[in-house]
């Protein structure tokens, strides 16, 4: 599974994504790669912004596996963790708390290691995905 550590600001984490996964996310059906853009896109960002607290210096460890039947990519931060209970809905005046929200509602399960600085989804290589993952 490759690994790459990357610097948690905007630069870094918007070249990772343009370099490196959206390479590996063309590799999936059509359907499926805007929303797993969306989705890889909200990892980085919790990562960047909530786990490592808008620090540039923090690092951000990301790895993936394509294979002929998903796509798995976990991303790691150096922050404390968090409760790994997806929080509810927050009022539509919030600027901030859907992103773990919309992978649930993607349709991935995302899954958290003890610490709860790290999660992990498995984006299943589905020709018949819908919008948002689904199944139509």
């Amino acid at each position: 599974m490759p690994t790459v550590s990357i610097y948690s600001d905007t630069v870094s984490v918007g070249t990772f994504m343009r370099n490196y996964l959206l390479p590996i996310i063309a590799e999936l059906p059509g359907k499926q790669q805007p929303e797993a853009e969306i989705a890889v896109i909200e990892m980085l960002e919790n990562a960047r912004v909530h786990g490592n607290e808008e620090l540039p210096e923090k690092e951000i460890t990301i790895s993936w596996e394509l294979s002929s039947e998903a796509l798995v990519i976990s991303v790691k931060d150096e922050g404390k963790g968090f409760d790994k209970i997806i929080p509810k809905l927050p009022p539509v005046t919030e600027m901030r708390g859907r992103g773990l929200l919309t992978l649930q509602d993607m349709g991935y399960d995302p899954v958290f290691n003890k610490a709860g600085n790290q999660i992990t989804i498995t984006i299943p290589r589905r020709s018949d995905y819908g919008r948002y993952g689904r199944m139509k």
